[in-house]
Formats: structure tokens, C-alpha cells, sequence
């Protein structure tokens, strides 16, 4: 067995593993992404393929994100033709975004390619942590990444099972800030250990992040929340939260219900609306879902709704009760409470017994919005403001002071809403002096920074991946028991290199403290094929081995090591 990394090396986006054993016969991918915002983006969304797309046997998914599914419609365009392995979410929430980017990017698939797509899923139970045989001695195994909803790290296991020929590798997928007991987003489930492996691939987007205590604590993120809608209330404004489709803006909108929730009569005062086509759209199609549970011998539990709702509405994870109405509760997230029959939670806290919907139905036009006095909360797409219904909302809002704009998560520098943080502590006579522009890409539309009088805000603890800290857990301490590597020789993409380079530094203090011998390697577009059947790669860092031999010899000196 060998790997080829395409993709993303040095980059972010456009994840694609190619992997294959010319004996076995055996040749499939892990992902199949496009590039998005990369100066390589046209070129790598319209390559010729390294591979003959008609020899790929199957594609293995982590998850829906386009980055890491979106030219699966086109390489079927291309001669593909086998199965998509992923999990039931992810092929719901992929169809979505297919159809939706289609128009963006007609030249690469149509409709004909998003049906003759080939999704594939395990049917037996447990679907997470179990082998599942794809070949004769070749089996894929999934684990919760705590990423979005559906996301999964990948196990692919070659050789006789239970046997000392098998061997392993594990693909990280994007991986969450999600560890057990201290999960920082509202509603996915934890992170599930990977393992041991002899090989690990794992990305670094954040790899050189460390957040602070304060960015990963749920009840500080809701209280800034808070206290921007009570600003709206006080000044009889308009907060807009433009945020992601994908997971993004129903964490919001939980986030939402259960600050109403805290105190009714007060919000009672305030409209909330959820304007958000594509938004929608995911959540009717993925709703049933968090209903889902999956057994092993000794329990039952949520597949993908984490315990933090359970702990919040004062329910109990593992009560038979109380699982149907942390269900209900989260359904009542996107439900208007104009035309639902609302019966309220039976069981819980004073939260839980205030919990209901709170979105109302008709969005307001331009002008009921301009005469209305009524404090107004919309959660709106796109996150970075370049698009979608933000792109509407925002030239109108902007000029008006009680207006706030409040961010959910990383916007580039040169997103419309990246330029607006830009000016976020500009104060208004200054920015009434400025000369700047900012212009909607792809539109005629335009607003002087001298004409925005709205708050700029920027709101904590939205984002969907985890931080250095996040992964050096998975990688490194993923045992109840204690510290596992999740692979002997531990590859490092999906991230820019000063990302790479700083997750590997902090890979080999940690490592060099546990006492652990681990190869690191970051691979580039030269490293080709690379053997996944001996012990040792070629590139071995020496001097990391000389480091473990010391320690093992002198484990008084740890604390002093430095890379």
C-alpha cells in the first residue's frame, strides 16, 4: 500500500489523498475537494487529474464542507464511476451544496452528475468504530471528529484482521473543538479517539492557534451574545449575525433560543429572523438526524447530539425520558413560532420550561424595517458578507448607528466583512474622514467607509475547528488509559506551512515529554509515493530519536527540552 498527497499542501483548501496497491489492485481516494479562496483555485478545480479518474475504485468522504467534497460531481463528469463511502448526513448536506453551487460553477458539473453520484453508507450498527469490509482484508472504519454534523475521521485497515500483517492509517478529517466533558460548540457530539495507527494524517488549519480560555467557554460566547441583542433592544436597533450555512448558523440560533429562554418577558420585546435560503434548506434536510442513536452491548447514546444540551436544559444523557425532548428542543431551533403548535418541554430546568420557538416568519422588507421600532435580530448568510442575503442587508443597515454587525467566525482580509473589521475600533468622525471603499465582488454594489455607522462586533467560539491544542490531543492523547499516538509516522497537510510547521514543533515537545518516538513529516507536491508498509519512512528525523534516547535515559530533563 502506498499514498500520493495532492492535496492541500501548503494550503487550506482542496483536500484529495490518492492511495492504491498496484498488487492488490486496489486504488481509491480520501476526499475529493475544491480549492476555495486559493490563488490556485481555477487551476486546481479544472486540472487533469494525476490518476484516470475511471480507475478510482471508490472515494472515502470525511465530510459535506466543499473543500472536501466539491469536485465529486465532476470527476464522475470525468469517468469516475464507483461508490462515495461516507456517512448518511454528509451525502444529505453534500446533495444541498451541490445543487446550490451548481449555478456558481456550471462548467465543472450538472444536475446529471449530482444524481449519478453513488453514495454509500454502512448499514451495520455500531456505523462508528466498526470495520467495515470495502474488499477482500480491506476495511474503512469511522469516528466522530466533532467537526459538523455527519464529519468523521477515517481508519483504513489493510491486511488479515487480528492479524500481525494488518497495518493502518488514519485520516483526521477536519477535527472540532470538541473534547469530551468540555465541548465548545452547543450541539455536535465529541471527539472520538482514533487510535492507534501506524500512520496518522491529520490537518493544521489552526496549528499554530492557541485560543484563549475565555474563546473556548460557551457561556462567555452566549453572554457577548447577549449583551448585543440587549444593546439592539436599548437603541431600538437591528443586530445582524451573518454566519455559515453549514452548522454555523444553527449553533446561533440555539445559542439564541437559550438566551430567550434564560428570560422571556424581556426578549418578548425583540423579533428574531432567520433569513437564510441555503441555511434552511440544510437544516430541513438534516433535522431528522439528531434524533439518530446508535448501540454497542453495554449502551445507547445520541450519535451526534452532544451531552452540553442534555446539560443545559438539566435533562439526563442516558434517561429514555429525556432524550425525546432534547430532540424536541433542538428542533424548535428552526421552527416559526408563527404557525407551530407549541407544546413545550415536560421535563428539565426553568430553561428547558421556557424553551420554545422564537423565530418569526415574515422577514421584513426594507421599509417595515426603516419605520419599525422594534428591536430586530436577524441571522443571515454569508459569513463573510460577500454574498447571499447579507450582501443584501448589509448596505442597507450599515449607514444607520443603531445597527450592529456581528461576525460568528473567520472572514479573509479582503471579504466584505473582513473590511469591516478592519474598522471595527474606527471611530465615526475618523471613519467620516476616510476615503476607502468596500466593494460586494461580482456586483455594482458598493458603501463609503465614511457612510458606516453601524457597530462592527466579532463574536467568539463559533468556529467548527479545533485549535493546537484541539490537535495535539487527537494526535497524541486520544486513550482513557493514557497516552496513544494516533500514528507512529504522523503526516501533516490541509494547512498553510507556517501552520505545518508550527503544529510539527509542537508535535515534537509534546511527544519528547510523553517519552514517545514519533516520526513527523510534512509532505510537499515532490514527496510522490510514499510506502505505507515499512516500518521506518526514509525521511526519519535522527535527531528527534536521539532526543527520545536521552529521555529515556534522563527523564529528570523533559521539562527542558526545546525544538
Amino acid at each position: 500500500m502506498e499514498v500520493n498527497f495532492i492535496g492541500p499542501l501548503g494550503k487550506v483548501t482542496g483536500s484529495c489523498t490518492w492511495i492504491r496497491d498496484q498488487e492488490k489492485g486496489w486504488n481509491f481516494l480520501i476526499d475529493c475537494g475544491m480549492q476555495q479562496g486559493e490563488m490556485t483555485a481555477d487551476q486546481w478545480n479544472h486540472q487533469e487529474w494525476p490518476f484516470d479518474p475511471a480507475e478510482i475504485e471508490f472515494i472515502v468522504l470525511t465530510h459535506a464542507h466543499m473543500d472536501h467534497s466539491g469536485l465529486i460531481p465532476s470527476l464522475y463528469d470525468s469517468g469516475f464511476n464507483g461508490k462515495v463511502y461516507c456517512t448518511k448526513e454528509t451525502a444529505a448536506i453534500s446533495e444541498v451544496q451541490y445543487k446550490n453551487a451548481m449555478h456558481l460553477n456550471p462548467e465543472l458539473f450538472t444536475q446529471k452528475n449530482i444524481d449519478n453520484i453513488k453514495w454509500s453508507h454502512f448499514r451495520k450498527e455500531p456505523v462508528l468504530g466498526r470495520h467495515h469490509p470495502v474488499d477482500q482484508d480491506l476495511f474503512v472504519q469511522f469516528q466522530r471528529s466533532g467537526h459538523i454534523l455527519g464529519a468523521v475521521s477515517v481508519s483504513i485497515y489493510w491486511g488479515p484482521p487480528k492479524s500481525p500483517e494488518q497495518r493502518s492509517i488514519v485520516f483526521s478529517g477536519d477535527i472540532g473543538p470538541q473534547p469530551e466533558n468540555n465541548e465548545v460548540l452547543p450541539i455536535i457530539r465529541h471527539i472520538m479517539n482514533p487510535g492507534k495507527h501506524n500512520y496518522a494524517v491529520m490537518e493544521s488549519t489552526y496549528g499554530s492557534i492557541n485560543r484563549s480560555p475565555a474563546d473556548k467557554d460557551p457561556s462567555i460566547r452566549r453572554g457577548h451574545l447577549k449583551s448585543l441583542i440587549n444593546r439592539a433592544i436599548s437603541a431600538q436597533g437591528t443586530l445582524l449575525i451573518p454566519a455559515f450555512a453549514l452548522g454555523r448558523s444553527l449553533d446561533v440560533l440555539f445559542d439564541l433560543h437559550t438566551i430567550v429562554a434564560e428570560d422571556p418577558e424581556h426578549y418578548q420585546q425583540a423579533d428574531f429572523y432567520y433569513d437564510f435560503p441555503l441555511g434552511r434548506e440544510i437544516i430541513d434536510k438534516t433535522c431528522k438526524f439528531w434524533s439518530t442513536t446508535e448501540s454497542n452491548r453495554k449502551k445507547t447514546r445520541p450519535l451526534w447530539l452532544g451531552k452540553q444540551i442534555f446539560d443545559l436544559l438539566g435533562l439526563t444523557k442516558n434517561d429514555p425520558d429525556h432524550l425525546p425532548q432534547a430532540i424536541k428542543a433542538m428542533n424548535a431551533t428552526s421552527l416559526y413560532k408563527d404557525d407551530c403548535n407549541w407544546e413545550g418541554l415536560q421535563e428539565g430546568n426553568i430553561i428547558a420550561k421556557n424553551w420554545k420557538p422564537i423565530l418569526s416568519k415574515n422577514v421584513p422588507s426594507r421599509q417595515e424595517l426603516t419605520t419599525s421600532n422594534r428591536p430586530t435580530v436577524i441571522v443571515t448568510g454569508s459569513g463573510n458578507g460577500d454574498a447571499g442575503k447579507a450582501a443584501s442587508w448589509l448596505p442597507m443597515l450599515l449607514p444607520k448607528e443603531n445597527t450592529i454587525v456581528a461576525t460568528t467566525g473567520f472572514c479573509g482580509a479582503t471579504t466584505v466583512c473582513g473590511k469591516l473589521l478592519s474598522i471595527r475600533d474606527l471611530p465615526v468622525p475618523d471613519r467620516r474622514m476616510n476615503s476607502n471603499i468596500i466593494h460586494w465582488p461580482n456586483s455594482e454594489q458598493s458603501i463609503a467607509v465614511a457612510d458606516i455607522m453601524a457597530s462592527i462586533d466579532d463574536i467568539k467560539g463559533y468556529s467548527a475547528h479545533g485549535d493546537q491544542e484541539d490537535l495535539l490531543n487527537w494526535a497524541l492523547c486520544n486513550a482513557k488509559e493514557g497516552h496513544l499516538p494516533a500514528g507512529g509516522t504522523i503526516f501533516l497537510q490541509h494547512g498553510d506551512d507556517k501552520n505545518r510547521d508550527a503544529l510539527r514543533r509542537a508535535l515534537r515537545m509534546k511527544s519528547a515529554k510523553l517519552r514517545m518516538e514519533l516520526d513527523i513529516q510534512i509532505p510537499s507536491e515532490e514527496s510522490g509515493w510514499i510506502s505505507l508498509e515499512s516500518e521506518e519512512n526514509e525521511e526519519e528525523d535522527e535527531d528527534f530519536k536521539k532526543i527520545i534516547a536521552i529521555l529515556k535515559k534522563r527523564p529528570d530533563l523533559k521539562e527542558h527540552i526545546r525544538n
